[in-house]
């Protein structure tokens, strides 16, 4: 069966909105990519990067006659929008999102979801960058997308969210809602806070002395880079998780500062190794 949409309706044309629409548009996997937002010159800019076929700022206009819908929001935002658009779903019509904290999304949607239209999915693809002007359609090729159903979920809508993102290159991963935030606590959300720790403790030198920084340094601070918004509202999301990530990483941090303290090479040189190995294994 060869899948293919009509329309696609995108809630929110930022940097992930903006990178889908552009790449559903160049592959063809649907005939019109319609753009919703708030700010209309932010919407234009859509256009003119190809990323949206029309642009509105109407949510029930901007959802009519869409085969599925996307919600590209920050997170806390994701289930108002549901809500909004609720009264204007029709039966067949699917809605998912991209939000990387999954738990309080389908626990909240889930409450108001009487039509079963929703189907929970994070494409774990992303760069520091924001906004409409910076997309990468190419960003979600070979990436994984995790499918968080619910006991309530729609199967055949699910399948078709599958076969959404796998017509797009990514990869399916399907997954509890709540496991899903605890392990992209420990392999996403946590890096960024330690990369916002490691670029604030450098302050200093980074404003007086940034000439002597070397590639390491602004390879592990990459993300520290991202928008402040956006990762405010993860943290905050998601922050029971990221606490007890914080614990344990309180727990590493003193383990290996006994190893050095006390000269304990072979236990060093061991826990340098272990961690090549299982960075070698990704």
């Amino acid at each position: 069966m060869v899948f293919k949409m009509k329309t696609v309706s995108i809630i929110g044309m930022g940097f992930m909105g903006g990178s889908l629409g552009a790449l559903l548009l160049q592959k063809k996997i649907c005939e019109n990519v319609v753009g919703i937002g708030r700010n209309m010159k932010k919407l234009k800019i859509a256009l003119k990067k190809k990323a949206a076929t029309s642009v509105t700022t109407d949510l029930k206009k901007g959802i009519e006659n869409a085969d599925i819908i996307i919600i590209s929001l920050p997170v806390n935002l994701i289930p108002l929008a549901f809500l909004k658009i609720k009264p204007y779903l029709a039966k067949d019509t699917i809605v998912t999102d991209m939000g990387s904290v999954k738990g309080l999304i389908v626990e909240k949607i889930n409450r108001i979801d009487t039509g079963k239209n929703f189907v929970g999915s994070h494409p774990m693809v992303g760069s520091e960058k924001s906004g409409i002007k910076n997309i990468i359609p190419e960003i979600f090729n070979g990436g994984t997308c995790i499918i968080t159903p619910h006991k309530n979920t729609d199967k055949k809508k699910m399948l078709i969210v599958e076969k959404f993102w796998k017509l797009i290159g990514m990869q399916i991963v399907k997954m509890d809602a709540k496991l899903h935030d605890k392990y992209i606590s420990r392999i996403s959300h946590f890096p960024h806070i330690m990369a916002f720790i490691i670029t604030n403790m450098a302050s200093k030198i980074i404003k007086k002395n940034k000439s002597i920084i070397g590639r390491g340094f602004k390879d592990i601070t990459r993300i520290a880079a991202s928008d402040e918004d956006i990762w405010t509202d993860i943290i905050i999301s998601n922050k029971n998780e990221i606490l007890k990530d914080i614990d344990i990483a309180i727990e590493e941090l003193d383990a290996l500062s006994q190893m050095i303290y006390l000269n304990k090479e072979k236990e060093l040189k061991n826990y340098i190794l272990n961690a090549r190995k299982l960075r070698e294994r990704i």
